[in-house]
């Protein structure tokens, strides 16, 4: 009697562990639904990552697709369908119950089947035997008992709970993926080689990384893989449109290439972008805007370039590069209506920066040859004597307008 009492006893312990696993679990709001889904989806178009952790535009919207099914009130299964239908099996992180993958599902059912006739056997071994041994506390079969019962019951709990609820960075071996933060800081002071090679692994863990993306296309544009480069640009655009590292970037190569619209384009989205300090450094630093303006204007695209330089004002209207080159390309169309606010962003540019050298330059040959005014233009010349170092461009302006000595 006590031997069927140990029987009852494991089949309630193992009865209460597979309920408690089975159990309908507390309602998921609908928000929980959607992530729930979209961890359990792959995203088609990357190495590594499901639909809930990609940022590519692909994943965004099978993420939205997904809450509206949700919302609308479709089943799981229902919604696991039509993306599988619309995007192929390989999405499905979930094993399906046939070819190969039904075997997840096949080999617990088989081990319990081969429990179970274990256990008949085992039990009518035992019946022909002493009952005192059988039942006695010390007796070695017991845990063989339980050990037959409960692996299969262990075994078929841990496979459904793994492959039917695993995320895409669930890695069977136990491997743990580099953090792409390291990397991306090694890489900093890396050498352009190696920082490709570092740029590359980031991307492999993290194909949407949009910061690996820009600054190997960087990398790639100062060792001369132009086509390279532009790959990385477009694709970072692509995958974050407000990343302003990129703008400055993809501006720099569009200038280069000889595309001065789209290189305008660029700089004019930056401005509306939230960007660190160190990004308006470098824009500042490289005149570009300046010089993507002075190339629109040389091709009769005035009013684009105008737009360039007052999408920057706005930005920062203490910026008396910008007002100088404004003033400049105002004053170069020689309408009588356009100097007096060429004279005025002039004026403005050197109240902010006294000793602006362009401002300086610009405003005396606007005072020497449009106004005719040279003692305003012999004031501005006496303060650019001073300057240390002027550009050597501007010198040889001032020197071919007689201006200089």
């Amino acid at each position: 009697m006590i031997r069927y009492r140990w029987i009852l006893l494991v089949f309630i312990v193992f009865g209460a562990l597979i309920f408690s696993e089975l159990a309908e679990q507390p309602a998921l709001t609908n928000a929980d639904k959607v992530h729930r889904i979209a961890d359990d989806l792959a995203c088609p178009v990357c190495d590594g990552q499901s639909v809930a952790e990609s940022d590519v535009p692909i994943a965004q919207a099978i993420r939205t697709e997904i809450a509206r099914m949700v919302d609308e009130g479709f089943t799981d299964s229902a919604i696991r369908s039509d993306l599988v239908s619309r995007f192929g099996e390989d999405i499905d992180y979930t094993p399906k119950q046939s070819g190969l993958t039904g075997l997840v599902w096949l080999i617990p059912i088989l081990a319990g089947v081969l429990a179970v006739f274990l256990l008949a056997s085992t039990l009518r071994k035992w019946q022909g035997e002493n009952p005192f041994k059988v039942v006695t506390i010390k007796n070695r079969r017991l845990p063989v008992l339980l050990f037959v019962l409960g692996v299969p019951v262990v075994a078929w709990i841990l496979i459904a709970q793994f492959t039917g609820n695993r995320g895409a960075n669930d890695f069977p071996t136990g491997d743990i993926p580099s953090s792409t933060r390291t990397l991306l800081i090694e890489a900093q002071t890396a050498s352009d080689e190696n920082k490709i090679l570092l740029y590359n692994e980031v991307l492999v863990i993290q194909p949407s990384n949009v910061e690996a993306l820009t600054y190997r296309g960087w990398t790639f544009w100062r060792t001369g893989n132009s086509e390279a480069a532009r790959n990385d640009f477009a694709a970072a655009i692509e995958i974050d449109p407000t990343y302003p590292d990129v703008r400055v970037f993809r501006a720099s190569q569009l200038f280069a290439d000889g595309n001065y619209e789209e290189a305008s384009e660029n700089l004019i989205d930056l401005d509306a972008l939230e960007a660190p300090p160190i990004v308006w450094d470098l824009l500042s630093n490289s005149k570009l805007r300046e010089r993507t303006a002075a190339a629109l204007a040389a091709q009769g695209e005035l009013v684009k370039a105008l737009q360039l330089l007052d999408s920057g004002i706005l930005r920062d209207a203490e910026d008396a590069s910008l007002l100088a080159e404004r003033g400049w390309l105002l004053a170069n169309t020689f309408e009588p209506n356009l100097i007096e606010a060429a004279i005025e962003s002039l004026d403005t540019a050197l109240v902010l920066e006294p000793t602006h050298p362009h401002a300086l330059a610009y405003r005396a040959l606007v005072r020497f040859v449009l106004l005719e005014d040279e003692l305003g233009a012999t004031a501005d010349i006496e303060k650019f004597k001073e300057l240390m170092n002027p550009p050597e461009l501007l010198v040889q302006l001032l020197e071919t307008q007689g201006l200089l000595n």
